[in-house]
């Protein structure tokens, strides 16, 4: 089981390499990922050599394994969709989602999301409406979509390419809102396609909750500092996690009851 643990910790590392490729300091995100691969591994090992053939060890291995894989699933996919940009096909609205704001304007992970938003629209011969979606937090002195559509219209973007969703104050309200929105502008044949602008350490959690929308979206990641990426991966983790965690206790305890039942 070691070696497969280990092969899958070299796995995880590889799939973290593109977000932090070219960028400083990397020390800070490589010490404190592999120490808690390390540490991750040796939960799930240890009780089973300390204490074999115990159901509350075999337990507490399978319980450390599932969200072991929940989260290598995780990194697995951010490496995928952040890789996914030269695939993009055409999209009709773009749905950047809202950040952090303050009196002296969009945080720098929001100014991340709107240059890469910018810089994709660019690109195009046809650019998409953009929906902007975050609503007033009791910290914010105005809505994130409001800051957003002023440092947009400061870009030089047409403010009658821009959609403003206020009310949001989560990413499943962004994407049930913005839903709606995008439903009453569009008059177009067919369903139309829609880009997501987040973050890069956001992509797995905002294709889960737009698919629990019955919202079909594309993915695009800003990149994140090496300073912030870790403390944003643990949260998205727990936030995984906890979105999860019927189907992860349905799978501890199956996997438990089977691993018993073969020893």
């Amino acid at each position: 089981m070691l070696i497969i643990l280990t092969l899958i910790t070299l796995a995880n590392l590889a799939a973290i390499l593109p977000l932090v490729r070219g960028q400083h300091d990397q020390r800070l995100v490589w010490g404190p990922l592999i120490s808690l691969l390390i540490v991750w591994d040796l939960l799930i090992c240890l009780p089973l050599i300390i204490w074999p053939h115990h159901t509350l060890a075999t337990a507490f291995s399978v319980g450390f394994l599932t969200w072991y894989l929940t989260a290598s699933a995780y990194f697995w996919l951010t490496n995928w969709y952040y890789r996914q940009t030269s695939t993009l096909k055409r999209p009709d609205y773009l749905i950047i989602l809202g950040a952090k704001v303050t009196s002296n304007g969009p945080s720098k992970t929001l100014v991340r999301r709107l240059q890469t938003a910018l810089t994709f629209c660019v690109s195009q011969k046809q650019p998409p409406k953009l929906v902007l979606t975050g609503g007033q937090g009791g910290d914010e002195p105005q809505s994130e979509a409001a800051v957003m559509a002023k440092y947009l219209k400061q870009s030089h973007v047409d403010p009658n390419q821009l959609l403003l969703e206020q009310h949001a104050t989560s990413t499943e309200t962004n994407f049930k809102f913005s839903k709606q929105l995008i439903e009453n502008d569009w008059h177009g044949p067919g369903k139309p396609r829609i880009l997501v602008v987040t973050s890069d350490y956001h992509l797995v959690r905002s294709k889960l909750l737009a698919w629990r929308q019955r919202l079909p979206v594309q993915l695009l990641g800003s990149w994140t500092t090496t300073a912030a990426l870790m403390p944003a991966i643990m949260r998205e983790i727990a936030a995984l996690l906890l979105q999860l965690k019927w189907p992860l206790i349905v799978i501890w305890v199956l996997g438990t009851l089977l691993v018993q039942a073969f020893e």
